[in-house]
Formats: C-alpha cells, structure tokens, sequence
C-alpha cells in the first residue's frame, strides 16, 4: 500500500545511538541503540517497531514495557507529524539495546530518545552517511560504556 506523504527508507542503517541524560533533573536518563531497515511491501501502517532489548544486568531485567512503547512513539511522532512539516518515512525500527535507570527512566525520557533516533536515521539517509552518536548534553561526561565505544580515554 503506498502512502504518499512518505518516503520509503531506501538504505538499512545499523549503529544508531541515542544518549539522553540530564542530571539537573530527575526522570530523565535514557540510552538506546537502534537500527533501521527498508519496511518489506504491504504493511498497513507504514512503520514497525521492533523490541529487541535482551535482558541485561545481574538480575536479568528486561527493558520496561512502557519504556519501550515510548521508544516507538518518538519515532511515530519524528516521522509522521500531524502538522505535515516532516515527510513521514516508512520503515521497520529495531531497538536492539538501551540502558535505563528504575527511579531516573521515564516514558518522556525514552520518547525524547526516540524523536533523536528517527531524527539522526532521517539525516544519515538524506546525508549518505553513517550514523553518529547523539549525545543529548554536552556538559554530561562520558558514560562507562561510551568511553570504548566513541575511543575516548578520559573526559
């Protein structure tokens, strides 16, 4: 089914990161990685979204429902704004990783998260170019896992 307000992703792009701390408040810590692929023919929405957070940390935890659902509706909201100033882009999103805190991870937070990644998504295919990380404040310092990651030795 065609959709004529979108555009289909014409590239897959692996490797999205998305980092969304603020410390001056509460609520507010989300990280996620995502990929993004080309959604096959027919799909009555135009857009999928994938969980596919495995369990983490020492207790095995998997990533909340409701944070998960946020994820999604950031993108849905990046891409297919009611207002029409944003083509929409037709796609199948996988969160394929994302780091959250019990007291400091909020829908909102992981909302805002997915906004960035369908943001950077669009810019890599409109720029032919590889995804970088989205680091949501600067002034934050590196996160552990950030260090090896992006090749930084110290902050």
């Amino acid at each position: 089914m065609p959709f004529p307000n979108r555009t289909s992703l014409p590239r897959p792009v692996h490797g999205i990161y998305v980092r969304n701390v603020l410390q001056s408040c509460g609520g507010h810590f989300a990280a996620a990685w995502a990929e993004a692929e080309p959604l096959p023919a027919g799909h009555p929405d135009g857009f999928e979204f994938v969980n596919a957070v495995q369990p983490v940390g020492p207790r095995g935890e998997r990533l909340p429902e409701e944070l998960a659902a946020a994820f999604a509706q950031g993108l849905r909201l990046a891409w297919h704004a009611g207002d029409g100033a944003r083509p929409g882009i037709v796609a199948l999103v996988r969160l394929v990783d994302a780091r959250w805190h019990r007291e400091d991870s909020t829908p909102r937070a992981f909302r805002m998260t997915g906004e960035l990644a369908a943001l950077e998504i669009s810019r890599c295919v409109s720029e032919d170019r590889d995804p970088r990380p989205v680091l949501r404040s600067s002034r934050q310092p590196y996160l552990p896992w950030e260090r090896s990651m992006l090749g930084v030795l110290s902050d």
